[in-house]
């Protein structure tokens, strides 16, 4: 058996369809490289492996955090997320909404209580949709996982009870968004990679 080193990660390339290909680089002994273009999967595998060494190894969490950097969700991805959750929900009800699902809801229950109109106007946005969106900021910044669990309660068919039509909506929504971060939401609320071929 051969045995190879790490020597880099290379996500310059593109499959043929325009999605980034990450290429790991190994090396021997000799010199001669190997490249593992990893599917989805085990990318995701293999990052959630690496952070619960790193956390039980106790390293500092430096190269945990960089780690982390690298899989969060872009900002355009929350704005449709945090339309979703503003749509048809009191303020008290978006708070509630990251309460259930298991976040502290406390400072958005007091912005939310504090409509800033200049702020909005300069998001864009109404005050509901920028306060939702900052909280997904935050938990998006501290794991993306949390926002993976939020998306999840946003598609979960019992939220829609009565509203099927509704529920389609917030799919079909969070799937147009979501399709550019490679994942998508199935109609009872889970969210898998999008498996491609190639």
């Amino acid at each position: 058996m051969k045995r190879v080193f790490f020597d880099k990660i290379d996500s310059v390339g593109t499959f043929p369809d325009n999605r980034i290909k990450m290429d790991i680089i190994f090396q021997d002994s000799n010199g001669n490289e190997y490249v593992w273009t990893p599917k989805w999967e085990e990318v995701m595998s293999i990052y959630a492996e690496s952070e619960r060494v790193e956390e039980m190894n106790l390293a500092g969490g430096e190269w945990l955090e960089e780690l982390k950097e690298k899989k969060q969700f872009s900002d355009e991805v929350l704005d449709e997320l945090a339309e979703v959750i503003a749509d048809g929900r009191s303020t008290d009800e978006i708070a509630d909404f990251f309460e259930i699902v298991g976040f502290d809801a406390d400072e958005m229950r007091y912005n939310l209580s504090h409509d800033d109109p200049l702020r909005s106007k300069a998001e864009g946005h109404s005050n509901r949709v920028y306060i939702a969106k900052e909280k997904l900021q935050e938990l998006n910044s501290e794991d993306y996982r949390y926002v993976v669990q939020i998306v999840q309660k946003a598609a979960d068919p019992k939220q829609y009870i009565g509203e099927q039509e509704k529920h389609q909506e917030v799919v079909e929504k969070l799937n147009t968004a979501l399709e550019f971060e490679n994942l998508r939401v199935t109609e009872d609320g889970r969210v898998l990679p999008i498996e491609k071929d190639g």
